[in-house]
């Protein structure tokens, strides 16, 4: 991917020029930040140039690239950025570096902002490095910044539910993973039970987060709580079985399922949850249980064909273990 001597561009026109020559000094102030972290509106400029041109360059010029690529050019400039432009061979580092120098040239920052920028920018790739695909971040990216198609968007989002799916993830948290707007309802609860002033969280912090404050609710706000938010929240519904049944208040299990399933249809995860619970200490109501959650997985329209037949399986070998 190397660029070709006559594409005119400021790069081979300016070739002995260098990224630093645009940068400040550092000031004792600016040494001082650690991270980018919860500043991100305060310099979000420069990383949504640094975001926006991995996009561009992999949604128009190059399809075949994966986030390691986006991360070693990142890498390259960081720790270059004081050598001559000319130095740099690869058509997203010179995509990269001419939509920085656009900004800096109006809009310099010190060297020391200019590296975190680049560090925050690596630490969002890797964030969606758990999601076993190459290209993670380069499609999360072309998404975000709205480069799909319509056609291409949709099935963006409905590869992202499946694997939500597939790995047990609610449908907030696969909002949440499409940065999409429903975000809001986890902040509000993290927030409500005494996240304030932290900074902000990725998600599996945000989910600990949830699960933690949950926990520390009094027993009524939960029994509440799980009575609005349970399809949203389902995991929190386990949780809670889990501590009624150790605790052995099994009658507060059966008033809570008695009003689930009044409030809400085809709750697969609340029969799977209590059958696991009723297991020990009563394998035929168990057994019902899995019943239940078998008969309502045909119900369901937003599991994959692989996430219904490898949850079929399951229930089965569950209900024939309790002959």
């Amino acid at each position: 991917m190397t660029i070709s001597p006559d594409t005119g561009n400021k790069f081979i026109e300016g070739g002995d020029d260098s990224l630093s020559r645009y940068l400040k000094s550092d000031t004792p102030e600016t040494k001082e930040i650690k991270s980018l972290q919860g500043k991100e509106y305060e310099y979000s400029d420069y990383l949504a140039t640094i975001e926006y041109s991995i996009a561009r360059y992999f949604y128009e010029n190059d399809r075949t690239i994966k986030d390691k690529d986006a991360i070693a050019a990142l890498n390259n400039i960081k720790n270059n950025y004081d050598k001559k432009i000319s130095f740099f061979k690869q058509d997203l580092e010179i995509e990269i570096i001419e939509n920085l120098l656009e900004l800096l040239e109006d809009e310099p920052i010190s060297h020391h902002e200019f590296k975190l920028a680049i560090d925050y920018v690596l630490e969002v790739i890797d964030n969606r490095s758990w999601m076993e695909d190459e290209q993670a971040y380069l499609k999360w990216a072309a998404y975000a910044m709205e480069l799909f198609t319509e056609k291409e968007s949709k099935e963006y989002e409905k590869s992202i539910k499946k694997l939500a799916a597939r790995v047990g993830l609610s449908s907030k948290h696969a909002d949440l993973m499409l940065m999409k707007g429903e975000e809001e309802d986890y902040f509000e609860f993290v927030e409500k039970y005494g996240a304030e002033g932290r900074e902000e969280l990725t998600e599996e912090e945000l989910v600990a987060e949830i699960e933690t404050n949950f926990l520390s609710m009094p027993e009524d706000e939960k029994f509440d709580f799980l009575l609005e938010n349970s399809p949203e929240f389902y995991e929190l519904v386990g949780l809670y079985l889990s501590d009624l049944s150790e605790r052995g208040d099994f009658d507060k299990i059966q008033d809570l399922y008695r009003k689930l399933t009044e409030r809400y249809n085809d709750f697969l995860y609340l029969y799977v949850y209590i059958g696991g619970v009723y297991l020990e200490k009563d394998p035929s109501l168990a057994k019902f249980y899995f019943q239940e959650a078998l008969e309502t997985l045909d119900r369901l329209d937003e599991l994959s064909d692989t996430t219904r037949e490898v949850l079929r399986a399951q229930f089965l070998s569950l209900i024939k273990k309790l002959k």
